[in-house]
């Protein structure tokens, strides 16, 4: 069985066909990853012209390979957006339909685009974002022979090396089986009672950093206050039902299901794009109760730090924090290098410019009202401390992670 959406927008630029394309989705809707992308192809096509879309319905039927195969070719249709399916990806990625792909186990597909997540990023953000929490000691727990988790497990690794800081990696004991879902969370737990305490373990997924924390209550350790827990994907269905909630890392798949689509459309117009990437950006932190701490021994540090987070929007100077904590400038400058490898000023700078990212990707305000709203008296010097952070300019962020036509 299968059912059609014609997916209208209300204005259409002249330039763009109305042909109205037929388009089969197999992308599951059980993950945020997934909800996210078929939002983004949703949006594109609302607003680029008539498509109809076919997509399975797994709870009523159960098809075998083949009858999905068939019912696709039947269907007609005129492209593939896909996630990874297992036995039916070869026959149907050799259908001759333009198709646009993403792989899990198996790897990118060769010769077309695939929808990608910046592992680097991904790796470089995770222990940049649990240096800035105080930590010192760090994990890593991700899926043995999987590729995309190695690869952040590794670049994770490598990020913190560079900072001076080691890595402890869980793997199933050697000499078994793989471990069944139920019983690895007691492995985990043998596995979190070798680390130094406190410290902060990045999972390669929610789902991964749900497990880790029912690993800590059977290790006896506190969250966060003894091991912090950092996830991936921001799905939300798995990180507000963990206890206590999970802290991940946002990954804008809308926006990369809105532009598989435009890459799609160009495609069923007859141009060839060849095995590009369609990137996942992976804006910030959303930080939740696991990580909602700042670990750091040196008591004035800690203090300066609760006072930045609770006073960083409007502007504090360095003079005022001292002052806050009780200390001379001088005296918190040496304290908070040493901890922290950066300035005081550095910190509110970091905070500042990461909540102006916020405030780009998910409110309508322009650049000169979210200088304002920090306290800029001139977006210039807004727009080069948010350049100097964030590595681009705020218009530049703002196109790279909004689904703007």
């Amino acid at each position: 069985m299968f059912f059609s959406l014609i997916a209208k927008g209300p204005e259409v630029c002249s330039n763009v066909s109305m042909k109205p394309y037929r388009v089969a989705l197999l992308i599951e809707e059980d993950r945020e990853i997934g909800r996210s992308l078929l939002r983004g192809i949703a949006q594109y096509s609302r607003t680029h012209g008539s498509w109809t879309f076919y997509r399975e319905v797994p709870f009523y039927e159960r098809l075998s390979y083949a009858e999905r195969i068939q019912r696709i070719k039947d269907w007609q249709a005129d492209g593939i957006i896909m996630r990874e399916q297992g036995r039916v990806d070869a026959p149907l990625l050799e259908l001759g339909i333009p198709a646009i792909y993403s792989g899990h186990r198996s790897g990118p597909a060769p010769g077309i685009p695939n929808i990608l997540g910046d592992d680097q990023q991904i790796g470089s953000m995770a222990a940049d974002y649990l240096i800035g929490k105080g930590f010192r000691y760090f994990g890593f727990c991700g899926f043995k022979n999987v590729w995309w988790s190695e690869d952040r497990g590794r670049f994770f690794a490598e990020h913190l090396r560079a900072k001076g800081f080691d890595v402890h990696v869980y793997s199933s004991p050697p000499g078994r089986k793989s471990p069944s879902w139920a019983e690895e969370p007691d492995l985990m737990a043998d596995w979190i009672k070798t680390l130094p305490w406190p410290c902060a373990i990045f999972a390669c997924t929610d789902d991964r950093c749900r497990q880790l924390a029912e690993a800590c209550k059977r290790a006896g350790a506190k969250v966060p206050e003894e091991v912090a827990l950092l996830g991936v994907d921001n799905d939300e269905l798995v990180c507000d039902f963990a206890s206590p909630p999970l802290s991940s890392i946002m990954l804008n798949a809308e926006k990369a299901g809105y532009d598989a689509a435009a890459v799609l459309h160009r495609m069923m117009q007859g141009e060839t794009v060849g095995g590009i990437t369609i990137p996942i950006p992976a804006p910030r932190v959303v930080t939740r109760q696991s990580t909602d701490i700042v670990a750091i021994d040196d008591p004035i540090v800690a203090h300066a730090l609760n006072h930045i987070r609770e006073h960083f929007r409007k502007g504090i100077t360095v003079v005022e924090i001292a002052r806050a904590t009780g200390v001379s400038r001088r005296v918190l400058e040496i304290h908070f290098r040493k901890s922290m490898d950066r300035s005081v000023y550095e910190e509110v700078l970091r905070l500042r410019m990461n909540h102006a990212g916020v405030l780009l990707m998910e409110t309508n305000l322009s650049v000169a009202q979210i200088a304002e709203a920090l306290n800029y008296d001139e977006i210039k010097y807004f727009s080069r401390g948010f350049r100097k952070v964030i590595g681009t300019s705020p218009l530049a962020y703002r196109k790279q992670h909004s689904i703007r036509d």
